[in-house]
């Protein structure tokens, strides 16, 4: 038995596994919620700080589904009234975002991404 082999291919391994498990700590262990929001094809920016509740107009939000921020899920909250809908014409021009540390953040509606299309 080649033991130099044996410990080359432990080392590699332990790297492999080490820096897997830094990659999905970096990607997943940081809460807070981000500048900007993409949501389908619309382009969301924050407004204002933190809160401890969703705030969405001046009434009480409703849950609208969740959104992927990196690799996690978050809540996405929309105004009284509003429904989920997959059209990006649908969706509301407020929204609040749960951030994962028990805050919430709004967002306002600001531009849309043009999606590629195929020439004729």
């Amino acid at each position: 038995m080649n033991w130099r082999a044996v410990g080359c291919a432990v080392l590699a391994a332990a790297v492999f596994v080490g820096l897997g498990l830094w990659s999905l700590q970096m990607a997943i262990g940081r809460p807070g919620c981000p500048e900007t929001l993409l949501w389908g094809e619309r382009v969301y920016a924050a407004v204002g700080d933190p809160t401890a509740l969703p705030v969405v107009g001046s009434e009480e939000p409703v849950r609208l589904g969740t959104i992927l921020v990196g690799v996690v899920s978050r809540q996405v909250y929309g105004p009284s009234g509003s429904a989920p809908s997959p059209s990006a014409e649908d969706r509301p021009g407020e929204i609040a975002l749960e951030c994962g540390d028990g805050t919430f953040v709004s967002y306002r509606f600001t531009s849309v991404v043009p999606t590629a299309r195929p020439s004729p």
